[in-house]
């Protein structure tokens, strides 16, 4: 759900996004261990890639006198016209992997330097971390293409600060990093580092449905409502006038999205004594995202978190990822 918020999509479009490509994946891919999904790098590209793309007869609301407002974020101005744009964007995708699959062009990826690959990680890693201090202190930071500006920004907004947003995000925080802390103890310890988001979220709701003083007197804010009812068929909503704005964003995705995926892939399957086909890969990333984009999904890539996950909890087989996708379709049936 974060990874959506972070691509500037409701979170809904990230249960979505987690259980269909997660389900093809599982039956089209070779590694036994990458869980495929919604992950932070393709979110941030799609967000950066998509953001002012949106026409004025698209979103009159984001221009002023026939110009585009930088100031103001179409994915909020405009939510309907952005989401088919990332769905779009994920149709794109998955064409352009299908096609280097068949034009074999998979080995392009091992062209990539090191130190591009390290500075782009590292340099998302402190973009979305940024992002997501909102949250923490509590208030809307007015966001920038430059990361000091965004600093800046907050520096400013300090005054704004919800101390009891601040307490409860800094527990959490601390909570989490004491678990991980003891699972490096390995034996039956090392299972409470995987849990530790879960047993997070599952306290952290109770906490706010049982304690209605932080929503009312301390606006602590939360996710609230999320529509019901399984992924909706988008195929009626792609506009093939619009592939050829999206195709720099999808490019992008394409090639760190695989990248990505294949670095986690042949990692866990070194470490589990297999190999994996890099086409092979390549064209079931493919498929995901195509038959994704069919269902209301945005791009999908392999997650490091989660394939660690899956690695640390004993996952020999895709039976995870399909266990997975089948917990997230019931949550979406019968949970929201």
């Amino acid at each position: 759900m974060s990874y959506a918020s972070i691509a500037g999509l409701p979170y809904i479009y990230g249960m979505y996004a987690a259980c269909v490509p997660t389900f093809v994946y599982a039956f089209l891919g070779q590694s036994r261990q990458l869980a495929v999904g919604p992950v932070a790098m393709v979110s941030l590209l799609v967000e950066a890639g998509l953001t002012g793309l949106l026409t004025e007869e698209e979103c009159p609301e984001s221009y002023k006198n026939g110009k585009l407002d930088s100031s103001i974020h179409q994915y909020e101005k405009c939510p309907e016209q952005y989401v088919q744009l990332a769905i779009l964007t994920a149709l794109v995708v998955g064409v352009m992997q299908i096609l280097g699959r068949l034009l074999k062009a998979g080995f392009l990826v091992s062209f990539l330097g090191h130190p591009v690959t390290s500075g782009f990680t590292s340099g998302a890693a402190i973009i979305i971390g940024t992002s997501q201090l909102k949250y923490i202190l509590g208030f809307n930071v007015a966001k920038s293409e430059i990361f000091l500006v965004t600093l800046w920004n907050i520096i400013q907004s300090m005054h704004k600060t919800k101390w009891m947003t601040v307490l409860l995000g800094l527990s959490w925080l601390a909570f989490l990093m004491a678990l991980k802390r003891l699972a490096r103890r390995g034996g039956k310890l090392a299972l409470i580092g995987p849990l530790g988001p879960l047993i997070s979220c599952v306290v952290g709701s109770l906490l706010m449905l049982a304690c209605t003083p932080l929503r009312d007197d301390f606006d602590v804010k939360y996710v609230g409502e999320i529509p019901s009812g399984i992924f909706p068929v988008s195929i009626h909503h792609w506009d093939i006038s619009s592939i050829s704005r999206v195709i720099p964003t999808a490019l992008s995705v394409c090639l760190i999205g695989y990248m990505e995926s294949i670095a986690i892939g042949k990692n866990l399957a070194a470490k589990h004594g297999h190999e994996l086909e890099a086409g092979q890969e390549l064209f079931a990333l493919g498929m995901s995202n195509l038959i994704g984009a069919m269902f209301s999904c945005y791009p999908v890539a392999g997650s490091f978190s989660r394939s660690a996950v899956a690695h640390a909890t004993g996952g020999l087989t895709q039976v995870a990822s399909i266990i997975t996708a089948l917990v997230m379709f019931c949550t979406l049936m019968f949970l929201t």
